[in-house]
């Protein structure tokens, strides 16, 4: 069965079930990683509010960031945000932009959501002539750094630690070169 969802700019009514979308995806996509108080923290209600009253700055009025759902039956199913300038200091001289989140909930994955998303993305920052673009993921990440290696990203040698909990884990990240890439 088709699923039928259509993608549109975020807008502020969706602060909390963007915040507990990227929630769920973090317990379904890090529960092989993460120890569960780092979900119990993520969801403490204090912490979702405070997300909710810094939602519109972030996601809305920052005019080098941009974020987009997806909606099925009026509830966000996915989410994409993206900045013009890479938040990771190592990609910022060459001017990558940064696909930043890319969210799909666990009942909707597989169904192509996932890169009309990051198209999306690739798109947005074409109209800005920006050519290259960066994604950090968890080391562990087996899934998504398929569908990244899939999407023609090259894994760079650089790496860091992304540390929750006091815990370091690995976090690497794919570059992807507009000019070079024939996969996009």
């Amino acid at each position: 069965m088709k699923t039928e969802y259509r993608i549109r700019k975020v807008k502020l009514g969706d602060a909390e079930q963007y915040i507990k979308l990227t929630n769920l995806v973090w317990r379904s996509a890090y529960k092989n990683i993460f120890p569960e108080s780092v979900f119990t923290a993520r969801e403490n209600e204090e912490r979702i509010n405070r997300m909710i009253n810094g939602f519109a700055e972030h996601a809305i009025h920052n005019p080098n960031y941009f974020s987009y759902v997806a909606e099925a039956d009026g509830k966000i199913i996915g989410l994409m945000g993206g900045s013009y300038r890479s938040q990771y200091e190592h990609f910022q001289e060459e001017s990558y932009a940064d696909l930043q989140a890319l969210y799909i909930h666990p009942d909707f994955q597989h169904i192509g959501l996932g890169k009309t998303f990051f198209d999306l993305f690739v798109s947005k920052i074409k109209k800005k002539g920006i050519t290259k673009f960066v994604i950090g993921v968890l080391k562990d990440n087996k899934q998504a750094r398929k569908a990244y290696e899939k999407w023609g990203g090259k894994l760079d040698t650089y790496s860091k630690p992304f540390v929750r909990e006091g815990k370091e884990y690995a976090e690497v990240f794919y570059t992807y070169d507009l000019e070079n890439c024939k996969q996009i």
